[in-house]
């Protein structure tokens, strides 16, 4: 009895060992550890702390930026699951779980852990309240690509953090933001009725065509100034005249002036999409 005590013993002190030591494997940075405190005491995330929800890390890179987000998920609702699995540690009560790049400027690596095996896909609807800060590859904070939710939302909390642990950087590179990136849209100077008009009136209407694939759309680009330049169409009639037409009738619009975009403040450049209706394309009958 004796030994069967000891064999439980030690099997369970090993599984608290391992237990233990896979909750350790990730070290993470005092910013990240800062960051996560400034998440969990936030008012809309004070649920989250109270359950003790566990926080997820993601840590991704590209040729410019260094990203990472950072969201409480209530495992009791929803299983996270990725298979750029890094590591995990405990913090503030919260079990901390990091995905994406093993070398990371947001943490370090105790030991190496197995990557994640492909899950399957869980399809229960979660919106989470995800925080993305950025950071130029020269490691200074990016204000324009970090959002607390939304673009909308103030990042000034982030921002004085950014700003204890790193530089921030003052210039605006040279970017095309898309609409769903920006707090303050393009808008055509003349008013958007206008702009139908000027789009329907010029357009030369036909009355075959690609028509189940209408409506058709054209980029342009806004910049600073208000100044527009064609980008292209992102979304085909499949009909190469029609095409023709869109284009022809967005290059009349960017000779208009705009009322350029705005975030964080800046002016920026940004995505001004044409939309191509039905009723602009096929004459009354």
């Amino acid at each position: 009895m004796k030994k069967v005590f000891s064999i439980i013993f030690l099997f369970c002190g090993f599984i608290s060992c391992q237990s233990k030591k896979d909750n350790n494997i990730v070290e993470l940075t005092e910013f990240s550890k800062d960051l996560v405190s400034l998440y969990i005491n936030n008012a809309e995330n004070l649920s989250a702390k109270k359950r003790k929800d566990e926080i997820i890390i993601i840590s991704i890179a590209d040729t410019s930026f260094y990203f990472l987000s950072v969201f409480a998920n209530n495992s009791k609702e929803y299983i996270f699951c990725r298979e750029d699995f890094i590591g995990q540690t405990m913090y503030l009560g919260h079990l901390v779980r990091v995905f994406g790049d093993e070398n990371s400027m947001f943490y370090s690596l105790n030991d190496k852990i197995n990557k994640q095996k492909r899950c399957n896909d869980n399809y229960i609807e979660y919106d989470p309240n995800m925080w993305q800060i950025c950071f130029y590859k020269d490691k200074t904070f990016c204000k324009m690509r970090t959002y607390k939710g939304t673009p909308s939302d103030d990042i000034s909390e982030i921002q004085i953090l950014a700003e204890k642990h790193f530089n921030v950087s003052q210039s605006i590179r040279d970017k095309v933001y898309q609409l769903d990136e920006i707090e303050n849209e393009p808008k055509f100077v003349l008013g958007e009725d206008t702009l139908r008009k000027i789009i329907s009136s010029n357009f030369i209407k036909r009355n075959k065509g690609h028509l189940s694939k209408i409506p058709l759309v054209v980029h342009i680009v806004v910049d600073t100034n208000g100044k527009a330049t064609l980008k292209g169409i992102v979304k085909s009639s499949n009909d190469v005249e029609l095409d023709k037409e869109a284009i022809r009738v967005a290059k009349i619009i960017s000779q208009y002036d705009f009322i350029p975009a705005s975030h964080r403040g800046q002016t920026v450049r940004a995505i001004y999409p044409i939309v191509f209706l039905k009723s602009d394309i096929t004459p009354d009958i």
